[in-house]
């Protein structure tokens, strides 16, 4: 890890003594202090005798055009310690949209000649803060009696704050940083009466956790460079708002939220007063944002939180689920690429899961020993653990890596088909088949399968796609792979991992170009990471279809396409390289 670590627990942050004694904090002499045994903090502090108090932290813009600076409102809950006996403690954050009642918006359609879609209400606790595993008494009752401050921040435009959400951009992560500066000892806050408070119990050390959106305002914030950020905890987080809701210049959605993009997301999470301000705030979003080319712009590139992982000095121990379709693997894989190679310390847990966060029962010790070690220096001995954690689907710890891709990872190419050249040909009906129902060769898709696998053997990263391809009918089109797992007769194909892109953009992320119909183009495009195994037996199989119902925008039936298979490949992650795949 880049800092050194304290072989030995002292004094840290601004004023905060620590023991490694049994002594309760309340009966040392003098300034309480922080407890410290066995490498971690102790339950030492009265949780009846914390302080809650609610603030609005002054933020330096006026997004919503109203001539008075915008606010965000906290509730805090500190030990009572902070107020009676001189303890300064680090403070524990979660930046969230959702404390308010959602919004009712009609989603955009995904259907060229469709009517908007309505958003289910029942749906929206995709994005909730999911506790499973964490300690019994819940992470305020366990944090404050071990001394810390915990906070929750209502952000910008949502439930008591002012001000409009912006999805991720620069006022929510402007929003985020004035409050974590308020920790640090600068800016402006007041009370519920209009006073002019002071964190003056802060240690100027900050943490944030969350998952989803909950889990990404730290990491906007993280980006904005050195503050009192120590460390920020993302689990299913947005990385790059661009792969949230675009790929390769396709627009896409999340898992089970087609026609969603960032101003819907943000009407849905306007709950604050007088939302109509706002108004001018929400079109811009819808503009900007260009549903039309998918390219990628000045507006994606101001919420691309990977992009910028050198401003990072923050600590980042990531947690992201491998079956995660909403927030896909790719966003918190590439963060762990980009702090790699800035150097910041960092730590990665892998669960073989949907949207949400860890199950292990050994998740939480590590993401409190993380906390500890970063929030208070404590010499927990979680910088002498592996990096990288794996967790399988009936959450078990099944190994640890000092890597990802694992150690031994080596491309490994296979050609779609061998044999003389040919052309294959297919014709989309993607708008009314799902996918799943496409992984037999058919009219309307294509397959290539490799022999049975003798050995087990093991993918770990991002495969690759390069289609000689055409569009034979039309000026454009939806394309996309899937890697499949065949497994014996009879039982279902799984899809392993997918990508998709728009031909239009073979050449360039952030400008279109025509597609001339029946010319062949050769295009090269990433699926989703992904790690896993493939059992002796079974085959490997490609996919290529136009499509993708759950995630693509749906135009009308009758797109026909044609791939030359003989001159296509698929780039694969294998680990020991081509050698492990043994037909």
């Amino acid at each position: 890890m880049r800092h050194a670590v304290m072989a030995a627990v002292a004094a840290v942050g601004i004023g905060i003594p620590v023991t490694v004694a049994g002594m309760p904090a309340w009966a040392a002499d003098g300034p309480a202090t922080i407890v410290v045994r066995d490498g971690a903090t102790q339950p030492v502090f009265d949780y009846g005798q914390a302080i809650n108090e609610e603030i609005w932290v002054e933020v330096p813009l006026d997004s919503d055009g109203d001539g008075t600076r915008d606010r965000v409102h906290l509730d805090v809950t500190r030990p009572g310690e902070t107020e009676t006996a001189g303890l300064r403690s680090g403070a524990l954050m979660i930046a969230t949209p959702y404390m308010g009642d959602f919004v009712d918006v009609p989603y955009h359609s995904v259907d060229v000649d469709g009517l908007p879609q309505k958003r289910k209400r029942a749906a929206v606790a995709r994005a909730g803060d999911d506790e499973q595993g964490y300690p019994e008494e819940g992470l305020w009752e366990y944090f404050v009696r071990r001394g810390y401050a915990m906070i929750t921040m209502e952000s910008l435009g949502t439930a008591r704050s002012t001000g409009c959400p912006d999805a991720g951009g620069p006022h929510e992560a402007a929003a985020t940083r004035a409050v974590i500066d308020w920790l640090g000892g600068s800016g402006r806050a007041y009370d519920a009466a209009g006073k002019v408070v002071s964190a003056h119990w802060s240690a100027h050390s900050v943490g944030m956790y969350g998952v989803s959106y909950n889990g990404t305002l730290p990491l906007a914030a993280a980006v904005t460079g050195r503050s009192a950020l120590k460390t920020v905890i993302p689990m299913s987080a947005v990385s790059s708002w661009y792969d949230e809701y675009r790929a390769n210049g396709l627009v896409v959605a999340p898992y089970e939220w087609q026609g969603e993009d960032v101003d819907i997301h943000a009407r849905v999470v306007l709950t604050r007063e007088n939302p109509e301000l706002c108004a001018a705030a929400m079109d811009r979003l819808t503009r900007e944002q260009d549903r039309v080319t998918g390219d990628y712009s000045a507006f994606w590139a101001s919420r691309d939180y990977a992009s910028k992982a050198g401003n990072i000095e923050a600590s980042v121990f990531i947690v992201q689920g491998m079956r995660d379709w909403n927030v896909k693997t790719k966003q918190g894989l590439q963060l762990w690429d980009a702090l790699g190679r800035h150097g910041v310390d960092r730590k990665l847990w892998l669960y073989d899961g949907g949207h949400g966060s860890a199950n292990a029962p050994q998740f939480f010790p590590a993401m409190r020993r993380w906390i500890d070690h970063y929030i208070y220096d404590v010499d927990s001995g979680i910088e002498d653990e592996a990096p990288v954690t794996f967790e399988d689907a009936d959450a078990a710890v099944t190994g640890t890596t000092s890597a990802w891709p694992v150690p031994g990872s080596a491309p490994a190419t296979l050609p779609l088909a061998v044999g003389k050249p040919r052309t294959d040909t297919f014709v989309d009906r993607g708008r009314d088949v799902v996918a799943e129902e496409l992984l037999q060769p058919s009219g309307n898709s294509l397959a290539y399968l490799t022999p049975a696998l003798r050995t087990a053997a093991r993918l770990s990263g991002t495969p690759r796609v390069t289609l000689d391809v055409s569009i034979d009918n039309r000026t454009a089109a939806n394309l996309t792979a899937l890697l499949v797992d065949y497994g014996p007769a009879g039982t279902d194909p799984v899809i392993v991992t997918r990508g998709w892109i728009d031909p239009q953009n073979r050449g360039s992320l952030t400008r279109s170009s025509p597609v001339t119909p029946g010319k062949t183009y050769r295009l090269n495009w990433d699926m989703q990471p992904q790690d896993h195994t493939f059992a002796s037996g079974h085959r490997l199989g490609v996919v290529v279809l136009s499509t993708d119902y759950d995630y693509t925008l749906r135009p009308l039936p009758g797109t026909r396409i044609s791939v030359r298979p003989t001159s296509s490949s698929i780039q694969l992650p294998m680990v020991g390289g081509r050698a492990a795949l043994k037909f």
